[in-house]
Protein backbone atom coordinates (compact mmCIF):
# COMPACT_ATOMS: atom_id res chain seq x y z
CA UNK A 1 0.00 0.00 0.00
CA UNK A 2 1.03 3.91 -0.87
CA UNK A 3 -0.61 6.82 -0.24
CA UNK A 4 -3.38 6.15 -2.40
CA UNK A 5 -4.34 3.68 0.38
CA UNK A 6 -4.26 7.00 2.76
CA UNK A 7 -5.87 9.10 0.61
CA UNK A 8 -9.23 6.30 -0.25
CA UNK A 9 -9.33 6.15 3.72
CA UNK A 10 -9.34 10.26 4.28
CA UNK A 11 -12.16 10.26 1.74
CA UNK A 12 -14.33 7.52 2.79
CA UNK A 13 -14.01 9.31 6.35
CA UNK A 14 -15.08 12.58 4.73
CA UNK A 15 -17.89 11.04 2.40
CA UNK A 16 -19.28 9.98 5.67
CA UNK A 17 -18.38 13.04 7.51
CA UNK A 18 -16.65 11.43 10.04
CA UNK A 19 -14.02 14.17 11.13
CA UNK A 20 -10.35 13.44 12.43
CA UNK A 21 -7.29 15.16 12.91
CA UNK A 22 -5.75 13.55 9.87
CA UNK A 23 -2.20 14.91 10.55
CA UNK A 24 -2.55 12.72 13.90
CA UNK A 25 -4.00 10.20 11.78
CA UNK A 26 -1.44 10.49 9.59
CA UNK A 27 1.13 10.31 11.95
CA UNK A 28 0.06 7.32 13.81
CA UNK A 29 -0.30 5.46 10.57
CA UNK A 30 3.15 5.52 9.75
CA UNK A 31 4.36 5.08 13.03
CA UNK A 32 2.71 1.61 13.03
CA UNK A 33 5.20 -1.14 12.71
CA UNK A 34 3.33 -2.84 10.26
CA UNK A 35 2.99 -0.11 8.21
CA UNK A 36 1.88 0.28 5.47
CA UNK A 37 -0.78 -2.89 5.96
CA UNK A 38 -4.10 -3.13 6.41
CA UNK A 39 -3.82 -3.71 10.21
CA UNK A 40 -1.82 -0.41 10.47
CA UNK A 41 -4.92 1.51 8.78
CA UNK A 42 -7.33 -0.38 11.19
CA UNK A 43 -4.96 0.12 14.48
CA UNK A 44 -5.17 3.83 13.55
CA UNK A 45 -8.36 4.33 12.89
CA UNK A 46 -8.82 2.56 16.52
CA UNK A 47 -6.79 5.06 18.04
CA UNK A 48 -9.96 7.51 17.20
CA UNK A 49 -11.98 5.27 18.65
CA UNK A 50 -13.61 4.40 15.17
CA UNK A 51 -14.64 0.96 15.04
CA UNK A 52 -13.92 -0.90 11.69
CA UNK A 53 -13.41 -4.33 10.07
CA UNK A 54 -12.00 -6.55 7.58
CA UNK A 55 -13.84 -9.04 6.03
CA UNK A 56 -13.23 -11.82 2.96
CA UNK A 57 -15.69 -12.04 0.65
CA UNK A 58 -16.20 -13.97 -2.36
CA UNK A 59 -17.19 -13.32 -5.67
CA UNK A 60 -19.61 -15.78 -5.29
CA UNK A 61 -20.91 -13.78 -1.98
CA UNK A 62 -21.21 -10.00 -3.47
CA UNK A 63 -24.58 -9.59 -3.21
CA UNK A 64 -24.53 -9.22 0.74
CA UNK A 65 -21.64 -6.38 -0.28
CA UNK A 66 -22.84 -2.71 1.18
CA UNK A 67 -23.37 0.18 -0.58
CA UNK A 68 -20.07 2.06 -0.04
CA UNK A 69 -16.84 0.29 1.66
CA UNK A 70 -12.65 0.02 1.22
CA UNK A 71 -11.59 -2.96 -0.87
CA UNK A 72 -8.08 -3.71 -1.35
CA UNK A 73 -7.81 -2.94 -5.25
CA UNK A 74 -4.82 -4.54 -6.48
CA UNK A 75 -2.61 -3.57 -3.63
CA UNK A 76 -4.12 -0.64 -2.56
CA UNK A 77 -7.36 0.57 -0.52
CA UNK A 78 -10.16 2.19 -2.86
CA UNK A 79 -13.50 3.78 -2.11
CA UNK A 80 -15.94 1.74 -3.71
CA UNK A 81 -20.03 2.66 -4.28
CA UNK A 82 -21.65 0.14 -5.06
CA UNK A 83 -25.70 0.91 -5.75
CA UNK A 84 -27.74 -0.93 -8.27
CA UNK A 85 -25.77 -2.37 -11.22
CA UNK A 86 -22.83 0.30 -10.98
CA UNK A 87 -19.77 0.07 -9.19
CA UNK A 88 -17.47 3.12 -8.60
CA UNK A 89 -14.00 2.65 -7.64
CA UNK A 90 -12.46 5.99 -6.49
CA UNK A 91 -15.14 8.01 -8.19
CA UNK A 92 -14.44 6.24 -11.72
CA UNK A 93 -17.36 3.82 -12.82
CA UNK A 94 -15.61 0.18 -13.44
CA UNK A 95 -17.06 -3.20 -14.59
CA UNK A 96 -13.65 -5.06 -13.92
CA UNK A 97 -13.30 -4.79 -10.21
CA UNK A 98 -14.31 -7.93 -9.27
CA UNK A 99 -11.70 -8.93 -11.55
CA UNK A 100 -9.36 -6.89 -10.07
CA UNK A 101 -10.06 -6.89 -6.25
CA UNK A 102 -8.84 -9.14 -3.56
CA UNK A 103 -11.82 -9.69 -2.12
CA UNK A 104 -10.93 -8.05 1.17
CA UNK A 105 -13.13 -5.41 2.04
CA UNK A 106 -12.87 -2.86 5.48
CA UNK A 107 -15.95 -1.39 7.12
CA UNK A 108 -15.69 1.56 9.04
CA UNK A 109 -18.65 2.10 11.79
CA UNK A 110 -19.83 6.10 12.38
CA UNK A 111 -19.02 6.65 16.03
CA UNK A 112 -21.72 7.79 18.27
CA UNK A 113 -20.03 10.11 19.55
CA UNK A 114 -16.74 11.86 18.02
CA UNK A 115 -13.77 11.65 20.33
CA UNK A 116 -11.29 14.04 19.42
CA UNK A 117 -12.93 15.93 17.36
CA UNK A 118 -13.74 18.93 19.45
CA UNK A 119 -15.64 21.91 17.83
CA UNK A 120 -12.85 24.45 16.97
CA UNK A 121 -13.23 27.55 15.74
CA UNK A 122 -12.83 27.39 11.91
CA UNK A 123 -10.20 30.41 11.02
CA UNK A 124 -9.78 29.12 7.20
CA UNK A 125 -13.34 30.78 6.18
CA UNK A 126 -12.39 34.18 8.80
CA UNK A 127 -8.91 34.00 6.84
CA UNK A 128 -11.12 34.29 3.83
CA UNK A 129 -13.63 36.16 4.89
CA UNK A 130 -10.83 39.05 6.18
CA UNK A 131 -9.49 38.25 2.30
CA UNK A 132 -13.00 38.72 0.52
CA UNK A 133 -13.76 42.33 2.35
CA UNK A 134 -10.05 43.62 1.97
CA UNK A 135 -10.41 43.27 -1.77
CA UNK A 136 -13.71 44.59 -1.75
CA UNK A 137 -12.92 47.57 0.37
CA UNK A 138 -9.86 47.93 -2.34
CA UNK A 139 -12.56 47.95 -5.63
CA UNK A 140 -14.36 50.84 -3.59
CA UNK A 141 -10.98 53.03 -2.42
CA UNK A 142 -10.71 52.75 -6.08
CA UNK A 143 -13.21 51.92 -9.04
CA UNK A 144 -10.78 52.70 -12.17
CA UNK A 145 -10.01 49.45 -14.02
CA UNK A 146 -12.40 47.71 -12.45
CA UNK A 147 -13.21 44.60 -15.26
CA UNK A 148 -9.22 44.33 -15.35
CA UNK A 149 -9.09 44.48 -11.68
CA UNK A 150 -11.31 41.65 -10.89
CA UNK A 151 -10.01 39.60 -13.43
CA UNK A 152 -6.91 39.93 -11.88
CA UNK A 153 -8.08 39.67 -8.32
CA UNK A 154 -9.93 36.32 -9.07
CA UNK A 155 -7.66 34.46 -11.45
CA UNK A 156 -4.48 35.42 -8.93
CA UNK A 157 -6.57 34.23 -5.56
CA UNK A 158 -8.02 30.79 -7.93
CA UNK A 159 -4.31 30.55 -8.49
CA UNK A 160 -2.64 30.95 -5.22
CA UNK A 161 -5.56 28.37 -3.94
CA UNK A 162 -4.20 25.83 -6.04
CA UNK A 163 -0.95 26.41 -6.02
CA UNK A 164 -1.19 25.61 -2.57
CA UNK A 165 -2.77 22.21 -2.70
CA UNK A 166 -0.12 21.64 -5.46
CA UNK A 167 2.40 22.64 -2.66
CA UNK A 168 0.50 20.20 -0.19
CA UNK A 169 0.37 17.63 -2.43
CA UNK A 170 4.09 17.63 -3.47
CA UNK A 171 4.63 17.30 0.21
CA UNK A 172 2.52 14.30 1.34
CA UNK A 173 -0.53 16.21 2.27
CA UNK A 174 -4.10 16.31 2.23
CA UNK A 175 -5.75 18.40 0.42
CA UNK A 176 -9.61 19.50 -0.36
CA UNK A 177 -10.36 18.13 -4.22
CA UNK A 178 -12.22 15.02 -4.43
CA UNK A 179 -9.75 12.04 -5.31
CA UNK A 180 -12.05 11.31 -8.18
CA UNK A 181 -11.34 14.88 -9.60
CA UNK A 182 -7.30 14.24 -9.06
CA UNK A 183 -7.18 10.57 -9.51
CA UNK A 184 -9.62 8.90 -12.49
CA UNK A 185 -9.47 6.08 -15.38
CA UNK A 186 -11.93 8.17 -17.47
CA UNK A 187 -10.90 11.20 -17.31
CA UNK A 188 -6.81 10.22 -17.41
CA UNK A 189 -5.61 12.26 -14.17
CA UNK A 190 -3.58 11.41 -11.83
CA UNK A 191 -2.27 14.28 -9.83
CA UNK A 192 0.00 12.33 -7.31
CA UNK A 193 1.65 10.88 -10.05
CA UNK A 194 2.49 14.50 -11.76
CA UNK A 195 3.96 16.21 -8.33
CA UNK A 196 5.71 13.29 -7.32
CA UNK A 197 7.00 11.35 -10.57
CA UNK A 198 10.72 12.35 -11.08
CA UNK A 199 11.61 11.02 -14.41
CA UNK A 200 12.86 14.52 -15.19
CA UNK A 201 16.01 14.94 -13.47
CA UNK A 202 15.21 18.80 -13.31
CA UNK A 203 12.62 18.15 -11.09
CA UNK A 204 14.62 16.85 -8.21
CA UNK A 205 16.15 20.60 -8.37
CA UNK A 206 12.96 22.73 -9.18
CA UNK A 207 10.00 22.63 -7.56
CA UNK A 208 7.36 24.09 -9.78
CA UNK A 209 4.29 24.14 -7.27
CA UNK A 210 6.81 26.04 -5.18
CA UNK A 211 7.64 28.29 -8.10
CA UNK A 212 3.25 28.87 -8.35
CA UNK A 213 2.97 29.35 -5.04
CA UNK A 214 5.67 31.89 -5.37
CA UNK A 215 4.24 33.02 -8.11
CA UNK A 216 0.86 33.96 -7.15
CA UNK A 217 1.62 35.13 -3.70
CA UNK A 218 3.68 37.82 -4.62
CA UNK A 219 1.50 38.59 -7.13
CA UNK A 220 -1.32 39.07 -4.45
CA UNK A 221 0.66 41.26 -2.30
CA UNK A 222 1.72 43.84 -4.97
CA UNK A 223 -1.80 43.82 -6.33
CA UNK A 224 -2.79 44.96 -2.77
CA UNK A 225 0.32 47.76 -2.17
CA UNK A 226 0.00 49.43 -5.40
CA UNK A 227 -4.06 49.21 -5.22
CA UNK A 228 -4.05 51.02 -1.66
CA UNK A 229 -1.49 53.85 -3.55
CA UNK A 230 -3.97 54.00 -6.13
CA UNK A 231 -1.60 52.98 -8.71
CA UNK A 232 -2.50 49.45 -10.14
CA UNK A 233 -1.58 50.82 -13.72
CA UNK A 234 1.70 49.69 -12.80
CA UNK A 235 0.67 46.79 -11.62
CA UNK A 236 -0.81 45.98 -14.80
CA UNK A 237 1.94 47.33 -16.90
CA UNK A 238 5.03 44.91 -14.90
CA UNK A 239 2.51 41.97 -15.97
CA UNK A 240 1.22 42.99 -19.33
CA UNK A 241 4.80 41.41 -20.63
CA UNK A 242 6.38 40.04 -17.18
CA UNK A 243 3.50 37.21 -17.99
CA UNK A 244 4.78 35.85 -20.69
CA UNK A 245 8.01 34.08 -18.64
CA UNK A 246 5.12 32.15 -17.45
CA UNK A 247 4.55 30.21 -20.85
CA UNK A 248 7.77 28.07 -21.28
CA UNK A 249 6.86 26.95 -17.83
CA UNK A 250 3.57 26.52 -18.72
CA UNK A 251 4.59 24.37 -21.67
CA UNK A 252 7.17 22.65 -19.71
CA UNK A 253 4.39 20.97 -17.89
CA UNK A 254 2.36 19.99 -20.04
CA UNK A 255 4.52 18.28 -22.10
CA UNK A 256 6.13 16.50 -18.96
CA UNK A 257 1.85 15.54 -18.50
CA UNK A 258 0.89 14.62 -22.05
CA UNK A 259 4.12 12.76 -23.21
CA UNK A 260 6.84 11.90 -20.19
CA UNK A 261 4.04 10.79 -17.43
CA UNK A 262 1.02 10.53 -19.59
CA UNK A 263 -1.72 11.50 -16.99
CA UNK A 264 -3.01 15.07 -16.29
CA UNK A 265 -3.31 17.14 -13.75
CA UNK A 266 -6.48 18.97 -12.92
CA UNK A 267 -4.48 21.18 -10.69
CA UNK A 268 -1.92 22.19 -12.80
CA UNK A 269 -4.60 23.10 -15.76
CA UNK A 270 -6.50 25.13 -13.01
CA UNK A 271 -3.29 27.22 -12.31
CA UNK A 272 -1.91 27.54 -16.27
CA UNK A 273 -5.48 28.81 -17.24
CA UNK A 274 -5.19 31.61 -14.35
CA UNK A 275 -2.34 33.01 -15.91
CA UNK A 276 -2.96 32.51 -19.34
CA UNK A 277 -6.61 34.49 -18.23
CA UNK A 278 -4.30 36.76 -16.78
CA UNK A 279 -1.91 37.28 -19.65
CA UNK A 280 -4.88 37.52 -22.66
CA UNK A 281 -6.53 40.48 -20.38
CA UNK A 282 -3.70 42.21 -19.26
CA UNK A 283 -2.88 42.40 -23.22
CA UNK A 284 -6.25 43.09 -24.87
CA UNK A 285 -7.75 45.45 -22.22
CA UNK A 286 -6.86 49.10 -22.30
CA UNK A 287 -5.41 50.80 -19.55
CA UNK A 288 -3.85 54.20 -18.86
CA UNK A 289 0.03 54.15 -17.23
CA UNK A 290 1.09 56.58 -14.63
CA UNK A 291 4.09 57.83 -13.37
CA UNK A 292 5.55 54.93 -11.44
CA UNK A 293 6.63 57.21 -8.34
CA UNK A 294 7.36 54.91 -5.86
CA UNK A 295 5.42 52.03 -7.03
CA UNK A 296 8.60 50.43 -8.63
CA UNK A 297 9.88 50.28 -4.74
CA UNK A 298 6.11 48.54 -3.73
CA UNK A 299 6.80 46.09 -6.16
CA UNK A 300 10.25 45.21 -5.57
CA UNK A 301 9.42 45.21 -1.45
CA UNK A 302 6.18 42.89 -2.24
CA UNK A 303 7.85 40.59 -4.94
CA UNK A 304 11.41 39.83 -2.39
CA UNK A 305 8.89 39.95 1.26
CA UNK A 306 6.77 37.37 -0.13
CA UNK A 307 10.04 35.26 -1.80
CA UNK A 308 11.86 35.92 2.16
CA UNK A 309 8.54 34.52 3.62
CA UNK A 310 7.96 31.67 1.54
CA UNK A 311 11.82 30.69 1.89
CA UNK A 312 11.25 30.95 5.98
CA UNK A 313 8.34 28.92 5.06
CA UNK A 314 9.86 26.20 3.31
CA UNK A 315 12.39 25.85 6.56
CA UNK A 316 9.84 25.80 9.11
CA UNK A 317 8.46 22.88 6.90
CA UNK A 318 11.32 21.15 6.13
CA UNK A 319 12.48 21.28 10.55
CA UNK A 320 8.97 20.23 11.23
CA UNK A 321 9.03 17.16 8.07
CA UNK A 322 12.39 16.37 9.85
CA UNK A 323 10.83 15.83 13.18
CA UNK A 324 7.36 14.36 11.90
CA UNK A 325 10.10 11.73 10.68
CA UNK A 326 11.86 10.82 13.60
CA UNK A 327 8.39 10.88 15.62
CA UNK A 328 7.51 8.01 13.08
CA UNK A 329 10.76 6.36 13.58
CA UNK A 330 9.98 6.60 17.43
CA UNK A 331 6.69 5.24 17.03
CA UNK A 332 7.29 2.35 14.80
CA UNK A 333 10.28 1.37 17.37
CA UNK A 334 8.09 2.11 20.52
CA UNK A 335 5.09 0.24 18.72
CA UNK A 336 7.17 -2.66 17.78
CA UNK A 337 6.00 -6.31 19.62
CA UNK A 338 8.96 -8.02 19.60
CA UNK A 339 11.14 -5.14 21.13
CA UNK A 340 8.39 -4.44 23.61
CA UNK A 341 7.95 -8.36 24.86
CA UNK A 342 12.04 -8.18 25.08
CA UNK A 343 11.15 -5.73 27.65
CA UNK A 344 8.53 -6.82 29.40
CA UNK A 345 10.06 -10.09 30.28
CA UNK A 346 12.41 -7.88 32.02
CA UNK A 347 10.32 -6.33 34.13
CA UNK A 348 9.45 -7.32 38.09
CA UNK A 349 7.17 -10.14 38.88
CA UNK A 350 4.36 -9.81 41.10
CA UNK A 351 4.95 -11.37 44.92
CA UNK A 352 1.06 -11.40 45.90
CA UNK A 353 -0.66 -13.27 43.83
CA UNK A 354 -4.08 -13.43 45.31
CA UNK A 355 -6.37 -11.44 43.03
CA UNK A 356 -9.43 -12.38 45.15
CA UNK A 357 -9.70 -9.32 46.81
CA UNK A 358 -9.74 -7.01 43.21
CA UNK A 359 -12.42 -5.31 41.20
CA UNK A 360 -13.01 -7.68 38.91
CA UNK A 361 -14.32 -6.94 34.82
CA UNK A 362 -14.39 -9.52 32.15
CA UNK A 363 -13.78 -13.14 32.19
CA UNK A 364 -12.83 -14.24 35.65
CA UNK A 365 -11.93 -17.51 34.01
CA UNK A 366 -9.47 -16.05 31.41
CA UNK A 367 -5.75 -17.58 31.63
CA UNK A 368 -4.58 -13.63 30.17
CA UNK A 369 -4.76 -11.21 33.27
CA UNK A 370 -5.14 -7.27 32.77
CA UNK A 371 -4.19 -5.31 36.55
CA UNK A 372 -4.88 -1.42 36.69
CA UNK A 373 -3.95 0.00 40.15
CA UNK A 374 -4.77 3.65 39.95
CA UNK A 375 -6.29 6.28 42.47
CA UNK A 376 -9.19 8.23 42.34
CA UNK A 377 -7.38 11.66 42.79
CA UNK A 378 -5.00 10.64 40.48
CA UNK A 379 -4.52 13.36 37.61
CA UNK A 380 -2.45 10.88 35.09
CA UNK A 381 -4.99 8.26 35.83
CA UNK A 382 -7.91 10.11 34.43
CA UNK A 383 -5.99 10.82 31.54
CA UNK A 384 -5.41 6.92 30.86
CA UNK A 385 -8.68 5.87 31.78
CA UNK A 386 -10.32 6.46 28.42
CA UNK A 387 -7.66 3.91 27.42
CA UNK A 388 -8.75 1.69 30.06
CA UNK A 389 -12.27 1.73 29.57
CA UNK A 390 -11.82 0.95 25.69
CA UNK A 391 -9.42 -2.53 26.70
CA UNK A 392 -12.39 -3.44 28.90
CA UNK A 393 -15.10 -3.24 26.23
CA UNK A 394 -12.93 -4.26 23.57
CA UNK A 395 -11.48 -7.59 25.33
CA UNK A 396 -13.57 -8.36 28.27
CA UNK A 397 -14.56 -11.88 26.61
CA UNK A 398 -10.35 -12.79 26.55
CA UNK A 399 -8.90 -10.90 29.23
CA UNK A 400 -9.52 -11.06 33.37
CA UNK A 401 -9.19 -7.45 34.10
CA UNK A 402 -8.62 -6.82 37.55
CA UNK A 403 -8.55 -3.08 39.35
CA UNK A 404 -6.85 -2.28 42.82
CA UNK A 405 -6.98 1.35 44.74
CA UNK A 406 -3.48 2.75 45.92
CA UNK A 407 -5.12 3.33 49.60
CA UNK A 408 -3.23 4.27 52.78
CA UNK A 409 -5.89 3.44 55.53
CA UNK A 410 -3.55 4.82 58.18
CA UNK A 411 -4.10 8.51 56.71
CA UNK A 412 -5.51 10.57 59.04
CA UNK A 413 -7.47 11.85 55.78
CA UNK A 414 -11.41 11.30 56.35
CA UNK A 415 -12.64 12.36 52.45
CA UNK A 416 -9.80 10.48 51.32
CA UNK A 417 -11.12 7.70 52.62
CA UNK A 418 -14.98 8.40 52.11
CA UNK A 419 -14.45 8.63 48.29
CA UNK A 420 -12.49 4.95 48.29
CA UNK A 421 -15.66 3.55 50.67
CA UNK A 422 -18.38 5.13 48.53
CA UNK A 423 -16.68 3.60 45.06
CA UNK A 424 -16.05 0.68 46.79
CA UNK A 425 -19.68 0.52 47.68
CA UNK A 426 -20.63 0.89 44.38
CA UNK A 427 -18.83 -1.72 42.53
CA UNK A 428 -20.32 -4.50 45.83
CA UNK A 429 -23.55 -3.13 45.55
CA UNK A 430 -24.66 -2.53 41.73
CA UNK A 431 -26.16 -5.43 40.68
CA UNK A 432 -24.32 -4.88 36.92
CA UNK A 433 -20.43 -3.87 37.80
CA UNK A 434 -19.81 -1.43 35.05
CA UNK A 435 -21.50 0.90 37.05
CA UNK A 436 -18.78 1.10 38.93
CA UNK A 437 -16.57 1.90 36.09
CA UNK A 438 -18.85 4.61 35.15
CA UNK A 439 -18.97 6.20 38.41
CA UNK A 440 -15.05 6.20 38.77
CA UNK A 441 -14.99 7.82 35.10
CA UNK A 442 -17.12 10.44 36.29
CA UNK A 443 -15.41 10.78 39.70
CA UNK A 444 -12.50 11.90 37.50
CA UNK A 445 -13.70 14.97 36.03
CA UNK A 446 -15.85 16.31 39.18
CA UNK A 447 -12.40 15.34 41.24
CA UNK A 448 -10.57 18.73 41.33
CA UNK A 449 -11.25 20.87 44.22
CA UNK A 450 -13.45 23.30 42.50
CA UNK A 451 -15.97 21.28 41.49
CA UNK A 452 -19.32 20.96 42.64
CA UNK A 453 -19.35 17.36 43.04
CA UNK A 454 -23.52 17.16 44.66
CA UNK A 455 -24.41 16.08 41.07
CA UNK A 456 -21.95 13.04 41.41
CA UNK A 457 -23.12 11.89 45.07
CA UNK A 458 -26.98 12.38 44.09
CA UNK A 459 -26.48 9.76 41.36
CA UNK A 460 -24.67 7.08 43.18
CA UNK A 461 -25.57 7.91 46.61
CA UNK A 462 -28.12 4.56 46.44
CA UNK A 463 -25.46 2.47 46.46
CA UNK A 464 -23.64 4.14 49.60
CA UNK A 465 -24.31 1.61 52.64
CA UNK A 466 -22.20 0.12 55.45
CA UNK A 467 -18.45 0.72 55.26
CA UNK A 468 -17.70 -2.26 57.07
CA UNK A 469 -17.68 -4.70 53.44
CA UNK A 470 -16.28 -1.82 51.46
CA UNK A 471 -13.13 -1.52 54.12
CA UNK A 472 -12.48 -4.73 53.91
CA UNK A 473 -11.85 -4.96 50.49
CA UNK A 474 -9.73 -1.82 50.49
CA UNK A 475 -7.17 -3.64 53.11
CA UNK A 476 -7.10 -6.63 50.35
CA UNK A 477 -6.08 -3.80 47.93
CA UNK A 478 -3.43 -2.28 50.28
CA UNK A 479 -1.81 -5.08 51.49
CA UNK A 480 -2.06 -6.59 47.39
CA UNK A 481 -0.25 -3.32 46.26
CA UNK A 482 2.12 -3.37 49.39
CA UNK A 483 3.59 -6.77 49.00
CA UNK A 484 4.14 -5.85 45.17
CA UNK A 485 6.03 -2.38 46.01
CA UNK A 486 3.58 -0.27 43.38
CA UNK A 487 4.47 3.12 44.32
CA UNK A 488 2.86 4.89 41.81
CA UNK A 489 0.02 5.35 39.60
CA UNK A 490 -1.39 4.31 37.16
CA UNK A 491 0.44 1.28 37.05
CA UNK A 492 -0.11 -1.88 35.49
CA UNK A 493 0.45 -5.39 34.96
CA UNK A 494 0.09 -7.94 32.21
CA UNK A 495 -0.68 -11.00 34.02
CA UNK A 496 2.64 -11.12 36.68
CA UNK A 497 4.67 -8.48 34.84
CA UNK A 498 4.75 -4.91 35.22
CA UNK A 499 4.40 -3.21 32.47
CA UNK A 500 7.83 -1.34 31.59
CA UNK A 501 7.89 2.32 32.80
CA UNK A 502 9.70 3.44 29.62
CA UNK A 503 6.51 3.05 27.23
CA UNK A 504 3.45 5.08 27.53
CA UNK A 505 0.41 4.00 29.29
CA UNK A 506 -1.86 4.57 25.90
CA UNK A 507 0.60 2.04 24.06
CA UNK A 508 -1.02 -0.95 25.65
CA UNK A 509 -3.86 -0.85 23.30
CA UNK A 510 -1.33 -1.43 20.38
CA UNK A 511 0.12 -4.63 22.56
CA UNK A 512 -3.14 -6.62 23.08
CA UNK A 513 -3.79 -7.91 20.76
CA UNK A 514 -0.79 -8.92 19.92
CA UNK A 515 -0.39 -10.85 23.38
CA UNK A 516 -3.60 -12.25 22.67
CA UNK A 517 -3.38 -13.56 19.40
CA UNK A 518 0.38 -14.98 20.59
CA UNK A 519 -1.36 -17.40 23.32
Amino acid sequence: MTRKSYTAVINYLDDNKIHIDKDEFELQLEGHPNFPSLLAFSDALHFFNIENYSYRIDNDEKDILPEDFLALVKGELAVVNNIGDKITVNGSQTEDFFSEWENIILIIEKPEEQFNTKSKLDYTYINWGIVTLLFLFLFVYDDSNLVLKLIFATTGLIGFIFAREAYKKTHGKGTFIPVGVCKSNYLNTDCDLVFNSKKWKIFNKIDLSEISLLFFTSQIVCFILLSLIKNIEFFFEIYQYGLFAFIPVAFLSLFYQVFVVKKYCPVCMVIIASVCIQLVAANLISFTSKKPDISAVLFLIGSLGSLIVLMNFRIINQNAQKDENTLKRNLKFRRNYQFFKNNLSLQKKVENKDFSNAFVFGNEKANQTLTFITNPFCKHCKEFYPVFLKLVKKYSDELRINIFFDIDLSRDDLDNRTVHVNLTNIYINSENKIEFLEALSSWYNVQGYNEDKSGWYQKYSKYFGSSENALALLKGHEKWVSSNGVHFTPNIFINDTEYPVQYERADLEFFIPELLSEN
